[in-house]
């Protein structure tokens, strides 16, 4: 299963505009959490369809539809004709590939976005896809599988804690967004954390494991990296628009993004060149390695060449040789043999090559 590129061929051919779910299937059946809040009020339900939706919501109130599961493309198609969004921005929406982006039109400002979340025990970062889309009164959000992503800005809706409850739909995107970047930040610091922890063992040791955890390490930084820098351009796309469902009191919110999702990219740059150089440090120190070896070996033979020159020397079959009927001839070439070791021994010491 490839995480880099889904497959598209459900959608080869296909018009602009129409409706093919491209993904993984993640649920069974799609699901609708419906919250609607003001001030004082709060209402919080699972809804079966969109005809459960109240048009006679309280004064003032933001409606939040959080779908869960893309597969169920008749339902999709439904919510654009309720909310009117272009058929376009629908076919991007089950897109689980879409890149990270923002589009606005008469009725909505669309946001598609990664969620980023690392699994400790396999070492593997996963990611789903989110769209978001914005409108006068309410956000819908939709969720490739049930998650708890949003789960902490829905405590703070039910529990009425900061603004929250007394802003606009524009401050619940951010508040979601926020959550969603905060995610990337945990992500890629526990990625990070791994990483760094690998600097002494890649010194240090040449082991293949060594490589290969190396190698999966890079693999999740440039996965993280695939929607990261897609997100920092959307974010300063988002900061220089002059939206009309942005409030300008919520575009400092949205500076403090730009701010974390530059932060995201700097630490994510960082540790995909440190990847990089763990990979060359290990290559050069199996070299080195290497080399170590090959130099104990150089040196062996070179000893044992003029040792073994003399022996071929009185190996001879000659009748006549110099001392070969010398008594201590023998023990004499030996001794020869042991000042020459002993004496390039004494001068690869001295040239430091031992």
């Amino acid at each position: 299963m490839a995480r880099f590129l889904k497959s598209r061929k459900s959608s080869h051919g296909a018009s602009p505009g129409s409706l093919i779910f491209i993904g993984n299937r993640k649920m069974e059946k799609s699901e609708i959490h419906l919250i609607a809040y003001n001030k004082e009020t709060l209402i919080e339900k699972q809804i079966d369809n969109l005809d459960e939706i109240q048009d006679d919501l309280p004064d003032e109130s933001v409606l939040w539809i959080n779908i869960y599961g893309l597969q169920d493309t008749q339902l999709i198609e439904k919510i654009g004709e309720k909310f009117t969004i272009p058929p376009l921005e629908l076919e991007d929406i089950l897109n689980t590939d879409q890149r990270p982006k923002i589009i606005e039109n008469e009725n909505n400002l669309t946001v598609f976005l990664k969620v980023l979340e690392y699994d400790q025990e396999n070492t593997r970062v996963a990611g789903d896809h989110i769209s978001m889309v914005v409108g006068n009164n309410y956000v819908i959000t939709f969720q490739e599988r049930v998650a708890r992503y949003f789960e902490p800005v829905r405590e703070r809706i039910r529990s009425n804690k900061g603004r929250i409850r007394k802003t606009g739909p524009d401050y619940l995107a951010y508040a979601l967004i926020d959550t969603l970047v905060d995610g990337y930040l945990q992500s890629i610091e526990n990625l990070g954390a791994v990483i760094e922890n690998m600097e002494e063992e890649v010194f240090t040791e040449t082991r293949k494991e060594i490589v290969q955890k190396i190698y999966r390490l890079k693999m999740n930084v440039s996965f993280i990296r695939k929607s990261v820098f897609p997100l920092k351009e959307m974010m300063l796309v988002l900061n220089k628009t002059e939206s009309k469902f942005i409030q300008k009191k919520t575009y400092s919110f949205f500076k403090d993004l730009l701010d974390l999702s530059t932060q995201a990219m700097e630490a994510v740059d960082i540790y995909y060149n440190m990847t990089n150089d763990y990979l060359n440090i290990y290559h050069a120190n199996v070299g080195n390695r290497t080399n170590d070896v090959m130099k104990v070996l150089t040196i062996f033979a070179s000893i044992f060449i003029p040792l073994t020159f003399i022996a071929g020397v009185y190996g001879t079959n000659f009748d006549f040789l110099p001392e070969l009927h010398f008594q201590y001839s023998y023990f004499i070439m030996l001794g020869v043999m042991a000042v020459i070791a002993g004496a390039m021994l004494y001068y690869f010491k001295r040239k430091d090559w031992l």
